[in-house]
C-alpha cells in the first residue's frame, strides 16, 4: 500500500464530492490540497508541490482538460487522473491524448478511487522514492546525518539545500531536470518572476563536495541536470 507522504491536489467544483474525497483520502494518510474550480487549480500547479492530480472535467472558469494541459507542460510526469459525470468515448480519448494517466465516471467508489490512485503513484517514475542513502561511486551519503563517506575515510556535509536538490536528482535517475523544475520543487519559488542563480550555485557547491562522486551529475547546456547511478561493480 502507498504510504501516506504524498499530497493529492483535487480539483472538484462539486462541494459534496470534493469534501468527501477530502475527508477519504486524509483518513488514507494522503496530504490534501483542494481547488473549488479551474482557476484555483491553475494557481495551485504554479504554486504548491503536489504527487498526483484528481480533475474535474467540468469545472467553472476552466476545465479538467486546460488544468491537464497545464500540468503536462509546467509539471511534465505529473501523474493526474481525471474525473467525469460524462463516461463518453472522446472525452476518455481527449484526457488520455492530453496525458492522463487514468479516468473514472462518476459515480465511483471510493475504495476504487483509492485503489488506482496508488497504482498510477507506484508506475508513475515521478513519484518521491524514500531513500536511507544514495549511493555515489568511491563514497556513500547518509539522509540522516547529510554526511558524505569516501572510501578514503575521510568525510563532508550537505547543506539541507544540497542534499534536497541531491535526493530530488537521485529520486528522478536518468531524466533530464530543467531548472525551472528544481525551482518548483526546491526553492518553492515560481521560475517565470523570480531570477536567481541559486541553482547553478548549489550545483557547483555540490561537485565541489561531491568530487569524483560528482561524475554522476550530469549538466546539458540549455536542458538541465541528470542523474546518472553509478553501475554496481
Amino acid at each position: 500500500m502507498i504510504t501516506g507522504a504524498y499530497t493529492i491536489l483535487i480539483a472538484e467544483d462539486d462541494s459534496g464530492i470534493r469534501e468527501a474525497l477530502q475527508d477519504s483520502l486524509t483518513a488514507k494518510g494522503f496530504i490534501v490540497l483542494s481547488a473549488e474550480d479551474g482557476a484555483t487549480a491553475l494557481w495551485a500547479v504554479r504554486e504548491r508541490n503536489f504527487d498526483l492530480a484528481l480533475l474535474d472535467v467540468a469545472m467553472p472558469k476552466a476545465d479538467g482538460f486546460q488544468v491537464l494541459s497545464y500540468i503536462t507542460k509546467e509539471r511534465p510526469g505529473t501523474p493526474v487522473i481525471m474525473l467525469t459525470a460524462r463516461g463518453e468515448e472522446d472525452d476518455r480519448i481527449m484526457g488520455l491524448q492530453l496525458g492522463a494517466d487514468d479516468y473514472i465516471v462518476k459515480p465511483f467508489s471510493i475504495r476504487e478511487l483509492i485503489a488506482r490512485i496508488e497504482a498510477v503513484l507506484r508506475r508513475s517514475p515521478e513519484r518521491a522514492r524514500p531513500i536511507n542513502e544514495i549511493s555515489l561511486p568511491d563514497a556513500q551519503l547518509d539522509s540522516v546525518s547529510r554526511q558524505i563517506t569516501f572510501n578514503d575515510g575521510t568525510t563532508d556535509n550537505l547543506t539541507k539545500r544540497e542534499f534536497d536538490l541531491l535526493s530530488y536528482l537521485a529520486t528522478h535517475p536518468n531524466r533530464i531536470i530543467t531548472r525551472d523544475e528544481l525551482l518548483r520543487r526546491i526553492w518553492n519559488v515560481d521560475p517565470r518572476i523570480t531570477e536567481t542563480r541559486s541553482v547553478e550555485m548549489t550545483i557547483t557547491r555540490l561537485r565541489e563536495k561531491l568530487g569524483s562522486a560528482a561524475s554522476c551529475l550530469e549538466t546539458l547546456r540549455a536542458q538541465g541536470y541528470r542523474w546518472n547511478p553509478p553501475i554496481p561493480s
